[in-house]
């Protein structure tokens, strides 16, 4: 009967590779039509939507949009806020040696610096510097060998492995679909200028065959009455959701890891009953991806030998990468905002909005150190009746230290840090207070390498020859040794070395001790 290997399947994961590519976005653009003349631009902002990736051979497409949202005094009597949106499509290819197609990739693109500049009352230039950071990763069916056939006295080497195993991935698009109901006390709207919407409140739930996205969308509007006074307002809907990202694998009580990120939004104004416009139609694109993690205990043969026959034993190396941990965590960040030395003083705060930057993620025992600053922007209505619009920028470093129980030096991560939430007090006519809500999402990869039997098979006509082996041998135990190998190296088996030697524990032999071994036994 030939040799058989026993094989278990085992679904691994590995990371191929990943890049960080550094791109510039650049493009002049008209003030629409319908739109007034610009004199000052004074919040310019810019979200980056992935459109769809292609993984290649050594490389990864990706196409995207850049939206940019200016908020501009218009060159019109008293200089009103006004705004225009536009969207900058770009494509690049990102290297990656090793990627192939059907792998899975991450990407993530983070803004580093938007530069707008007037080139007339019309036109203007827009300059956006951003990072697209693309990992690729691969799925792998793995077989481990779990026992050996076809030679009675074969002697098997067998340790327990244990290891999170990535069930299955999966992603999708979708669209939150809600009218919206302004309060009563709320004056009615003529014109949006901006919208922004954020995630917060987020749950994950495991469920059979899917993973299900509890939270709520937050759009904060900034807009202008359709009253006499035609104020500036602001006001913040809430829309909960609940959607579910299918994953045939996902069983309950598995470990989950989901990022949820808000794309386009569309919003229309729509009458109510006593005709005024405090109605909206919000449609926001979202897309989830989402992974599930179970553990996974096994007997895995290490290695193999007979005593009476020649083996031909191929190992292969193999490499993958093990879940430690996923977390998610949130942090408050306060700090001031001062007017600037020779700016308009603040009279009434129309718009704030900010911006996570990470520079640097620290890996070290349990936590993970994520380091960055938040680019914060406010515009104000002033007492200046020359300049009755100002805004005015900070930077604000920021260290969010996040419990990662199990992460060490040398393992790897998956960091994605966005604002959250930002609110302001008014202190003064020269400082407003910010309250920002960071949320830090991590998953923390282990690297194992490990040498796994792929192939086993009796050398057929080649026997052991201990005809010129000594009767006694007696073998002085180095560093490294084992049973294990002192039985290998001299055909015999490790019960045969526990017995003769009178060994109470098998695993407990040290440098020095004396192994006897007999001719008789090692043939048998």
């Amino acid at each position: 009967m030939p040799v058989e290997l026993i094989r278990n399947p085992l679904r691994a994961f590995r990371i191929i590779g990943e890049n960080v590519y550094s791109t510039v976005v650049e493009e002049d653009a008209n003030v629409p039509d319908i739109n007034p003349d610009l004199y000052k631009i004074l919040a310019p902002t810019a979200r980056v939507m992935i459109k769809n990736c292609e993984v290649m051979t050594d490389k990864v497409m990706v196409n995207g949009v850049v939206l940019v949202g200016i908020l501009y005094s218009a060159d019109v009597e008293g200089k009103p806020l006004s705004s225009m949106d536009v969207a900058l499509e770009f494509s690049q290819g990102i290297e990656i040696p090793g990627a192939m197609p059907k792998m899975k990739e991450q990407v993530n693109a983070v803004v580093q610096n938007i530069d707008c500049s007037t080139i007339n009352s019309r036109k203007l230039n827009i300059r956006i510097i951003m990072d697209i950071h693309c990992k690729i990763e691969d799925l792998f069916d793995l077989n481990t060998a779990s026992d050996v056939r076809g030679l009675s006295d074969i002697q098997l080497l067998r340790e327990s492995f244990q290891m999170k195993q990535l069930a299955g991935h999966n992603k999708d698009q979708y669209t939150i679909k809600e009218e919206v109901v302004m309060e009563e006390d709320r004056p009615p709207i003529k014109n949006i200028l901006r919208t922004d919407c954020r995630l917060k409140g987020r749950e994950y739930d495991v469920q059979e065959g899917k993973v299900e996205v509890n939270g709520v969308l937050c759009m904060d509007m900034l807009y202008t009455t359709d009253n006499e006074e035609e104020t500036i307002e602001q006001a913040e809907v809430e829309m909960p959701f609940s959607q579910y990202i299918e994953m045939p694998s996902a069983e309950k009580n598995m470990e989950s890891m989901v990022d949820v990120s808000v794309g386009e939004s569309r919003v229309n104004i729509k009458e109510n009953e006593a005709g005024e416009k405090k109605v909206l139609d919000v449609e926001v694109d979202m897309s989830i991806s989402g992974k599930v993690f179970n553990n996974v205990e096994m007997d895995v043969v290490s290695d193999a030998y007979s005593p009476t026959c020649q083996m031909d034993i191929t190992k292969d190396l193999i490499k993958m990468y093990e879940m430690v941990c996923a977390s998610h965590s949130s942090m408050i960040i306060k700090e001031g905002m001062s007017v600037k030395a020779g700016d308009p003083e603040i009279e009434k705060v129309s718009y704030v909005d900010a911006a996570a930057i990470v520079n640097e993620v620290k890996i070290v025992d349990d936590k993970i150190v994520v380091e960055g600053i938040i680019e914060a922007t406010a515009v104000y209505m002033t007492s200046f009746s020359g300049e009755p619009m100002w805004s005015m920028k900070e930077q604000i470093p920021f260290r969010h230290t996040v419990d990662t129980p199990g992460s060490r030096v040398g393992m790897l991560s998956n960091v994605k840090t966005e604002v959250e939430n930002v609110t302001y007090s008014y202190m003064n006519s020269q400082m407003i207070e910010l309250r920002i809500v960071i949320h830090t999402t991590i998953e923390v990869y282990k690297p194992i390498e490990k040498r796994m039997i792929s192939r086993i098979q009796e050398i057929e006509g080649v026997k052991a020859d201990s005809s010129k082996m000594p009767a006694v041998t007696i073998y002085l135990v180095q560093k490294g040794d084992s049973l294990w190998t002192i039985a290998k190296r001299y055909n015999t088996t490790v019960d045969s070395l526990v017995r003769l030697n009178n060994i109470e524990n098998p695993a407990m032999i040290y440098p020095g001790m004396q192994i006897l071994v007999l001719k008789s036994i090692r043939v048998g």
